[in-house]
């Protein structure tokens, strides 16, 4: 599972795509519980779960039972949830205190590094890649172009999009070869959570159909199957 929000359970493998604290509650809630966890992420992120508590796995690429992990760093967009300018910083905490100071807890004690995109390659060879937020407006060219060589074609794709970037989601999406794309909802609850603005993925989703693509939108709590 991809940054679970609740407390994933001891057989589960989580998949942690970031340090910000909305993607470690649900590992760290677990890890306060006692329950000891499989996790894939980046080694900053590894390290500071390992302070917390009992966790197996490691950084990318690893191979657990018949499941590949495997993974690339990137970016992120500036300006977005995670990375708050002082003003808005400012206009966070007057407007919800006890959100800010949630925020301002996490991430005082919270991980440190850059997020990652991560490709699994099931028993099978199918392969799923995640991308999560990297397909923003400044990504770099030469990233993009060394991504998709990595790891483009797979036969399914997880995607979102940070807030006004869809733009640079159209843009480098298609050098991935999608086959099926799932169009997630990354950034709606924690910008919620924050009193800022929030955008719908939908218009996106059309964007892509329009183009060709089998999209889809992957929202919180749904699930797909596809035969």
């Amino acid at each position: 599972m991809f940054d679970p929000i609740t407390p994933p359970e001891e057989l589960d493998i989580v998949v942690l795509t970031g340090p910000s604290p909305p993607r470690l509650r649900g590992t760290l809630a677990a890890l306060k519980q006692g329950r000891t966890l499989t996790v894939v992420a980046p080694e900053p992120i590894f390290e500071h779960l390992a302070r917390q508590g009992k966790v197996v796995g490691g950084p990318g690429p690893r191979t657990i039972e018949d499941l590949r992990i495997d993974g690339m760093l990137y970016s992120p967009a500036p300006g977005n949830a995670g990375a708050l300018a002082p003003f808005q910083r400012a206009s966070v905490a007057a407007a919800h205190p006890a959100a800010a100071l949630r925020r301002l807890a996490e991430t005082a004690r919270g991980a440190s590094g850059e997020p990652w995109i991560v490709e699994l390659t099931f028993g099978d060879g199918a392969r799923l890649l995640h991308l999560d937020l990297s397909l923003h407006q400044r990504a770099d060219d030469q990233w993009v172009s060394r991504a998709a060589a990595r790891f483009g074609n797979p036969e399914w794709i997880i995607v979102g999009a940070a807030h006004g970037e869809g733009p640079g989601l159209l843009r480098w999406l298609p050098r991935f070869g999608p086959n099926r794309v799932l169009l997630a909802e990354l950034v709606n609850s924690e910008r919620r959570e924050l009193g800022q603005t929030t955008e719908l993925v939908t218009p996106w989703r059309d964007r892509l159909m329009a183009a060709g693509v089998d999209a889809h939108v992957f929202a919180t709590q749904t699930s797909f199957r596809f035969e």
